[in-house]
C-alpha cells in the first residue's frame, strides 16, 4: 500500500501519514466489500475483455508505479515513475534516474515544452533535461518541501510549476515564487487553455486566471464547494467555456460561473442510491471523441453518450490505482497505474469473452440468432443464450458437444450435435432419425427443406420426415444453398453439386479438388469457399472465373474455418490465426485483404462455421471464447509516424567502431577504409509500433526510395568515395508517410591517389613526362643533328683549310712562276719590239692581279675568318691598302675584342667583305674624298651596324638607286637578311650603313 503515500495527488490536503492510514483503512474495507459481492454473484459469472495494450517492467519499464506521462516533439512517450524517468518509442526504453543526475528517483510530473526541454518534477525539486544534460534548479531556502507535482507552459512560453502547493515561475536558472491570493495560499492544480491562458486552483479561494500579468478570479469558491480540494483541471476541447474540476471525491463541471456534479459522488452532495463511484479520484482526461475518463484507486471510469464503463482487472485493465490519464498527439489514450505499469486503450471496436463459464471455459462451436434476436451460442456443454452481456445456459439433457448452429426462415435454431436438434427459444427437440449421425452443418433451400451435412453423407428434412440421399456415404463438412433445389456440397476433397436431391456426377471444380472444404457463403454473384490448406477461393459461376487467395496475399492463415458478409459487402474470414476482412471486386473477382483497423487483435483459432453477422456486429467463435467486432466503428484519424535515425555503426577493416557516428554529426568526413556503414532507424508510431514500415534511399548512390519494408536497419558494405545523404521515412499501417524525413549526411574521402588534386597532379606529371620525353627525344635529335652538323662543319673546315692550303700552294706557286717567267721573257725581248713587251707586261700584271684576287678567296676559305672580329679586321686591312699613298686618310672605329665571340658563317663574312670592298672602290673612284671612316657598333644584343662614311662630294640618292652597283650591294645585304641604309648629300659626304641581325641564323 505504499503507493498511496507516494502518489502526488494524496499530498493535496491532510498530512501524509493521516492520508496513508485513512486510505489504508478505506482500501481494506473496499477490498472486503468487493470480495463479498463477488462471492454472492458467482452463479452468473462472465468476463468481457476490453482491448488494452499493457506495458510493464518485463517489457522494459523502469518501474511499475507510474505517476505521470508526457509526449515530446518526436512522438515519444516520457514516463515518470517512483524509480526515475523512462522514454518509450514503441520498441524500447531509454531511462535516467538519480544515477544520471536527477535529485531524486521519485518523479511526480514530467512535461515537454515547445523548445524541446524535458521538465522533471521530483520529490527533491525541479530538473531540466536536454541533449543528455540535466540541470537541477536550486530550491529557495525558505521552502522546506520540494516535491513538484505539476508543470505547465503558457502561451508566451513561460514555465509554471507547483512545488509544495506553491506556485513558481521559471526565470533563467531560478524558480520565482508567485502569490495569487496571499502568502499562505495553497495552490493545488494548474491548467492552460488552448489559447495559452494559465489558470490556477487555490484552496478555499477558487480558480484564478492570469490576464495581462494580473490574477483575476475565474470561479470563486462559494457555498457547499468552498472546502473542495481541486487536484486536476481540464477545459473541454469541444466547448472551451466548460471546465472540469477533479476532486478526490468526484468530478465537478463549471460553466458560465456555475458548478454542478458530473455524476453523483460521495461528499459532493449525491445521495447514496445515486452514487456512481465510491472511490478516490486521482486523474482526469478527455479523449479524442470528447469522452471523459476518470482514474481512481479502483481502476478507471469511462463516460460516453450518457453511459459509463468501469475498467478493472476483470475486463482488461487493472485493479491498481490509475494515477494519470494522458491523450497523446496521435489520439492514443494512456493510463498510468501505481503498480501495473501503463496501459494503452485500443478502443471498443471489439471485445472478447474468454471466461464465459468460470468452471469449464467452453469453446464456442456455433453461433446463431434466436427468435427474439438474442444470440445463441453452441459449446461443449450445450447452448448458451447471450443478451445484454449476460450468458444463460439452456439446460437440456443430451444436448452437449454442439458442432454447429443454424437459424431457419421461421426463426428456429437448428443444433448440430449427436443428432440434429430444433430449438424454438423455449424448448429443444431431437429430430428422429438423426440420433446416429453427427451433424456438422445445415442449409435451407427455397422450399423450406432443411439440409444436413454429416460424417456419413447428406440428409434432408421435409414434412417432418428425415431422408438420406442415395449413394452418398461420404464425409460432408459444409453446405450452401445456390437456388431452387440446388445445394453446393463441401467435402474432404473438393465440392460437388446436388440438384433435385441427386448428386450431379459430371460436376467438377478442379481448383479445389484436393482441398477439404471448411466453409462456404454467397455474396452477390460470388461464391467464397474456405479450405483447410489453400486459403480462399472466389468463384463466379456465370463467368466460370475462379481465383485463389492465400497468406501470400495477406491472409493470417491458409486454414479458413468460417465466413460471413456484412452490410458493406466486406467478407469476414475466421482463420487459424485470427480474423481477416476482405473486399471483392465483383466484376473481376479480385480480392483485397483490408488493413486491420482493430488494434491489438488477438491471435485466436476460429472454429468451423462459428460466425454470425447481426446488427452491425460480427460474432466469431474461437478456441478461447467469443470475439465480437463492431462494424460501425469509426476508424481513428490517420496520423503520421515520426521517423528518427537511432544509430550509425561504422566498420573499418571488418570491425565495428563503437560510438563513432551519431545522426546529429554534420559535415562528417570518413576515410576511404571507413566505407562500411550500418544505419538503424525507428518510426515512432505508438498506435501500432509493430506495423510501421520504412522507405529509404542513399542519395549519391540511389535516386528513388525503396519499396516499404519492415526492417528498420540497412547495411552499406562497400561504398565508393563520394558525398552521400541517407534519407528514411516511415509509413503507417494505413499508408500515411511520416511528417518528417530523417537525414544523415556524410562524405567518404577518396584515397589520396583518387583525389582531384592527385589526378590533376598525375595528369600534369604525365603531360610533363611526355613533354620531357619529347624534349629529351627532340634534344637528343638536335644533339645528334648538332653533332652531325659539327662533324660536317669540322669536315668543311678541314676541307676549307685543306682547300685554302692547296689553293695557296698550287695556284700561288703557279702564279709566281708565271710572273717570274714573264719577267724573264720581258728581259729577253728586244727593246725594239714594244708590242711584244707590252703583251708580256699585261701577262705579268694579270698574274699579279689574279694573285691578289685569290687572297680574298683564301681568306674566306680559312676557318679562322669565321667571326665578326676577323671580318672587320680584314675589311680594315682592305681599306688601309686601298687608300694608302693616294692622299686619302682611312680610319677604323669600334672594332672590339668582344666581336671575336660573334661567329659568322662563310656566307656572312664573304658577303660583308664584298659589300665593303665594293663601297671602298666606289669611294676611291667617285667620291673625291679626303677622309674615309669605317665604324662598327652594336645596337643591342641581336643587331649589328657596320658603316662606311666619307667627306666626298656626295650624290643624289634617287639617281644613285638606279645604278647597278648599289643594287648589287643591296642584293648581297638581302642574302644575309640585312638592310643597307644610304645617306648622302651633294657636296656633303656620304654614309652607308649595313644593319644585320646576330642570331642563331648568323652564328656558325
Amino acid at each position: 500500500m505504499d503507493y498511496y503515500r507516494l502518489t502526488p495527488s494524496v499530498f493535496n490536503g491532510k498530512r501524509i501519514l493521516d492520508t496513508f492510514y485513512s486510505k489504508t483503512k478505506y482500501w481494506l474495507i473496499a477490498a472486503f466489500s468487493i470480495l463479498v459481492i463477488v462471492s454472492t454473484n458467482c452463479t452468473s459469472t462472465y468476463a468481457q475483455k476490453y482491448n488494452f495494450t499493457h506495458y510493464d517492467i518485463e517489457d522494459g519499464l523502469i518501474q511499475s508505479q507510474v505517476n505521470t506521462l508526457s509526449e515530446d516533439s518526436e512522438n515519444r512517450l516520457w514516463i515518470g515513475t517512483l524509480g526515475g524517468v523512462c522514454r518509450f518509442d514503441g520498441s524500447g526504453y531509454f531511462t535516467f534516474s538519480k544515477a544520471s543526475g536527477l535529485p531524486n528517483n521519485f518523479v511526480y510530473s514530467v512535461f515537454n515544452d515547445a523548445a524541446g526541454n524535458l521538465w522533471v518534477g521530483t520529490h527533491s525539486g525541479l530538473s531540466r533535461y536536454k541533449n543528455g544534460k540535466v540541470y537541477n534548479y536550486p530550491v529557495p531556502p525558505e521552502f522546506k518541501s520540494a516535491w513538484v507535482t505539476q508543470i505547465v507552459q503558457d502561451g508566451k512560453g513561460a514555465i509554471w510549476l507547483l512545488m509544495d502547493r506553491r506556485l513558481f515561475r521559471i526565470h533563467g536558472k531560478k524558480m520565482i515564487h508567485v502569490n495569487i491570493t496571499g502568502k499562505d495560499e495553497s495552490v493545488n492544480a494548474l491548467t492552460v487553455t488552448r489559447q495559452g491562458v494559465l489558470h490556477a486552483a487555490v484552496y478555499k479561494a477558487g480558480v484564478y486566471t492570469l490576464q495581462d500579468k494580473k490574477w483575476a478570479a475565474y470561479l470563486p469558491a462559494t457555498g457547499v464547494y468552498n472546502d473542495i480540494q481541486i487536484t486536476r483541471m481540464l477545459f473541454d476541447r469541444k466547448d472551451s467555456r466548460t471546465l472540469y474540476l477533479l476532486t478526490p471525491k468526484g468530478v465537478l463541471v463549471a460553466k458560465a460561473g456555475l458548478l454542478r456534479q458530473m455524476v453523483p459522488s460521495p461528499g459532493l452532495g449525491g445521495e447514496k442510491k445515486n452514487l456512481l463511484f465510491n472511490a478516490y479520484c486521482l486523474s482526469l482526461e478527455q479523449d479524442a471523441d470528447n469522452n471523459i475518463w476518470v482514474g481512481t484507486d479502483k481502476g478507471a471510469y469511462y463516460f460516453k453518450n450518457g453511459t459509463y464503463t468501469h475498467f478493472t482487472a476483470e475486463n482488461g485493465l487493472s485493479d491498481n490505482p490509475v494515477t494519470y490519464i494522458y491523450k497523446d498527439k496521435s489520439d492514443n489514450l494512456w493510463l498510468a497505474t501505481s503498480g501495473s505499469g501503463i496501459f494503452k486503450y485500443e478502443g471498443d471496436a471489439y471485445v472478447t469473452y474468454n471466461d464465459i463459464n468460470a468452471i469449464n471455459n467452453p469453446v464456442i462451436m456455433g453461433i446463431a440468432r434466436g427468435k427474439n434476436n438474442g444470440i445463441v451460442l453452441g459449446t461443449d456443454i450445450g447452448l448458451l443464450k447471450y443478451s445484454a452481456n449476460e450468458f444463460k445456459p439452456v439446460v437440456k439433457p443430451g444436448l452437449e458437444r454442439v458442432q454447429n448452429l443454424f437459424r431457419d426462415s421461421k426463426g428456429n435454431v437448428w443444433v448440430g450435435s449427436r443428432g440434429a436438434w430444433r430449438y424454438d427459444g423455449e424448448t429443444a427437440e431431437l429430430i428422429k432419425g438423426t440420433e446416429r449421425h453427427t451433424v456438422l452443418n445445415f442449409a435451407e433451400d427455397s422450399n423450406g427443406v432443411i439440409w444436413m451435412a454429416t460424417s456419413m453423407g447428406c440428409l434432408y428434412y421435409k414434412n417432418n420426415v428425415i431422408k438420406a440421399l442415395e449413394n452418398n456415404h461420404i464425409f460432408i463438412s459444409s453446405l450452401l444453398h445456390l437456388g431452387n433445389d440446388s445445394v453446393l456440397v463441401g467435402m474432404q476433397e473438393g465440392v460437388t453439386l446436388i440438384v433435385n436431391k441427386q448428386f450431379v456426377k459430371d460436376f467438377k471444380l478442379p481448383a479445389v479438388s484436393n482441398s477439404s472444404i471448411f466453409s462456404m457463403i454467397k455474396s452477390r454473384n460470388a461464391i467464397i469457399i474456405g479450405t483447410d490448406d489453400k486459403g480462399l477461393f472466389v468463384w463466379d459461376r456465370k463467368k466460370n472465373i475462379v481465383k485463389n487467395y492465400t497468406d501470400r496475399n495477406g491472409l493470417k492463415s491458409n486454414a479458413v474455418y468460417s465466413l460471413a458478409v456484412d452490410d458493406n459487402d466486406v467478407i469476414w474470414a475466421g482463420t487459424g490465426r485470427g480474423v481477416n476482412r476482405l473486399a471483392i471486386n465483383y466484376q473481376t473477382m479480385d480480392c483485397k485483404v483490408l488493413s486491420n483497423q482493430y488494434a491489438n487483435d488477438l491471435v485466436y483459432e476460429s472454429n468451423q462455421n462459428a460466425i454470425l453477422y447481426h446488427n452491425n456486429k460480427v460474432y466469431i467463435g474461437t478456441a478461447k471464447g467469443l470475439s465480437v467486432y463492431n462494424t460501425k466503428t469509426v476508424a481513428a484519424k490517420e496520423t503520421a509516424p515520426y521517423i528518427l535515425i537511432k544509430q550509425v555503426n561504422l566498420f573499418k577493416n571488418g570491425k565495428g567502431e563503437k560510438g563513432v557516428l551519431t545522426p546529429a554529426t554534420t559535415g562528417l568526413k570518413l576515410n576511404a577504409d571507413q566505407n562500411h556503414l550500418s544505419i538503424s532507424f525507428l518510426g515512432v508510431y505508438l498506435r501500432d509500433p509493430s506495423k510501421v514500415s520504412y522507405q529509404y534511399r542513399l542519395t549519391g548512390l540511389e535516386e528513388k526510395f525503396s519499396q516499404p519494408v519492415k526492417t528498420n536497419a540497412v547495411d552499406y558494405p562497400a561504398l565508393p568515395p563520394g558525398k552521400y545523404t541517407f534519407e528514411v521515412r516511415a509509413v503507417s499501417p494505413e499508408g500515411v508517410l511520416s511528417a518528417n524525413t530523417a537525414r544523415f549526411s556524410f562524405e567518404i574521402v577518396p584515397p589520396f591517389y583518387r583525389t582531384t588534386w592527385f589526378t590533376i597532379l598525375a595528369v600534369a606529371l604525365v603531360i610533363l613526362l611526355i613533354i620531357g620525353l619529347q624534349n629529351l627525344w627532340h634534344h637528343n635529335k638536335k644533339q645528334r643533328e648538332r653533332t652531325i652538323e659539327a662533324i660536317k662543319h669540322e669536315e668543311k673546315l678541314k676541307i676549307r683549310q685543306q682547300t685554302a692550303e692547296d689553293f695557296h700552294d698550287d695556284l700561288g706557286n703557279k702564279l709566281t712562276r708565271i710572273t717570274v717567267l714573264s719577267e724573264m721573257l720581258d728581259v729577253q725581248i728586244a727593246k725594239d719590239k714594244p708590242e711584244q713587251q707590252k703583251l708580256v707586261e699585261q701577262i705579268r700584271q694579270n698574274a699579279i692581279s689574279l694573285y691578289n684576287g685569290t687572297k680574298d678567296i683564301l681568306w674566306a676559305l680559312d676557318p679562322k675568318s669565321d667571326n665578326l672580329y676577323e671580318t672587320l679586321k680584314y675589311i680594315e686591312e682592305l681599306g688601309i691598302e686601298q687608300f694608302r699613298d693616294i692622299g686619302i686618310n682611312f680610319k677604323c672605329e669600334g672594332v672590339d675584342d668582344e666581336f671575336k665571340h660573334v661567329k659568322l658563317t662563310m656566307e656572312y663574312n664573304r658577303n660583308i667583305t664584298m659589300i665593303f670592298k665594293e663601297l671602298m672602290n666606289n669611294v676611291l673612284k667617285h667620291a673625291d674624298a679626303r677622309l674615309v671612316t669605317l665604324k662598327a657598333s652594336r645596337r643591342n644584343k641581336s643587331e649589328m651596324v657596320i658603316s662606311l662614311s666619307d667627306d666626298g662630294k656626295g650624290f643624289d640618292c634617287k639617281q644613285a638607286s638606279k645604278g647597278h652597283g648599289l643594287k648589287n650591294i643591296k642584293t648581297r645585304a638581302a642574302r644575309i637578311n640585312g638592310e643597307l641604309m644610304v645617306y648622302s648629300i651633294i657636296n656633303g659626304g656620304t654614309n652607308i650603313s649595313l644593319h644585320f641581325s646576330i642570331n642563331t641564323n648568323t652564328l656558325s
